[in-house]
């Protein structure tokens, strides 16, 4: 027996050294290969964020606005009323820019912690809302709360490697829309212009008016809650850009996009538009009691309250650009709100 053993041995192990140790051998080698590839691009990444790329970008921005700027390169019907908006185009492509930038600093984030680079923590600090619209929040402590599986609703992707696809697709995509839209006006209304297969896509670059017709549902909600009545303007513009009907691939309804489950909880319709702003403002003041702080509530109502607490939200680049986009918006309404909310019927 002893002998049929000692010949399988023989027979295995020139085997084993040849064929198998070269295969794991093979294997270790890529994946050295790879942990090396990404502590390359976190040490270039580091060392190209140390490096103040502002002028630069803003010259890259400045050419890409004035370029094409006519309405025949731009394949437009003549018209002398269009025109290229250069300052709004700056400030789309910016902002568009910056998305990109976010979304790349996230991903590599992410994989540096996968692979437990060192110093791979991110910064917890996002975007910092405006001190007068968090000091005119003053939401109340409510007493009703959410179930876990109402509150753990999220909007969007919760895993790591759906947290990177989704960065790295929306990052791209924003690339693609700073280098080929445009801002135009026509009789003094700003369009956003992109050409596709040589032929112009014009969507609204405003969505002021679509919010603003919710105005008297907007100042109940912020009388009943606390909140800032420019701050929910600012989300119901970011969530559905004042469309009532919106509907995300999620299953997120209305003007502040609830989720069903959620929308369950808070003890309203979400295909009403009077309860759907009750029912985000609500939600958002539970964010508000829970957190304590109008940055966090916002990552909570973008990411979903788990994304919070075990801090994957800071590797969320939707959430930060939604923070970022929000609080711009909040500024916006509070000078359009101011005396033109109680001037607006609510139009159905």
């Amino acid at each position: 027996m002893n002998k049929y053993l000692e010949a399988i041995q023989k027979n295995i192990k020139p085997i084993m050294k040849r064929w198998i140790w070269l295969f794991f051998r093979g294997v270790f080698i890529l994946i050295r290969k790879g942990l090396v590839l990404i502590q390359i691009l976190a040490v270039l990444f580091y060392a190209t964020g140390k490096v103040n790329w502002a002028p630069t970008e803003n010259w890259v921005i400045d050419q890409l606005a004035h370029k094409e700027s006519t309405n025949e390169q731009l394949n437009m019907p003549y018209n002398d009323q269009l025109r290229v908006d250069i300052t709004d185009t700056k400030a789309y492509k910016k902002e568009k820019y910056l998305i990109f930038k976010t979304n790349i600093k996230n991903t590599v984030q992410l994989i540096a912690l996968k692979v437990r680079y060192p110093g791979s923590v991110p910064n917890h600090s996002l975007s910092s809302i405006n001190k007068e619209i968090s000091q005119k929040s003053k939401f109340k402590n409510l007493s009703v709360e959410l179930e876990d599986n109402q509150a753990a609703d999220t909007k969007i992707a919760s895993s790591d490697w759906e947290i990177m696809k989704n960065n790295l697709k929306d990052g791209f995509h924003a690339l693609k829309d700073m280098l080929t839209v445009r801002i135009m006006t026509e009789d003094g209304k700003p369009m956003i212009v992109q050409v596709v297969n040589n032929k112009p896509v014009v969507a609204k670059y405003e969505s002021s008016d679509n919010v603003l017709r919710w105005g008297k549902e907007i100042q109940v909600a912020s009388a009943k809650y606390g909140i800032d009545p420019a701050l929910i303007a600012a989300v119901i513009e970011q969530e559905s850009g004042g469309n009532p009907l919106a509907q995300s691939p999620a299953g997120a309804i209305g003007l502040m996009q609830l989720m069903p489950s959620t929308a369950k909880g808070l003890g309203v319709n979400p295909y009403d538009p009077g309860q759907n702003i009750d029912g985000g403002t609500k939600y958002l003041a539970i964010q508000l009691n829970r957190f304590g702080s109008l940055e966090l509530a916002l990552a909570a109502y973008n990411a979903g309250p788990g994304n919070v607490l075990n801090s994957r939200y800071l590797y969320i680049s939707e959430t930060q650009n939604y923070i970022r986009s929000v609080s711009v918006l909040a500024n916006k309404y509070q000078h359009q709100l101011t005396g033109t909310v109680t001037k607006t019927s609510s139009k159905k």
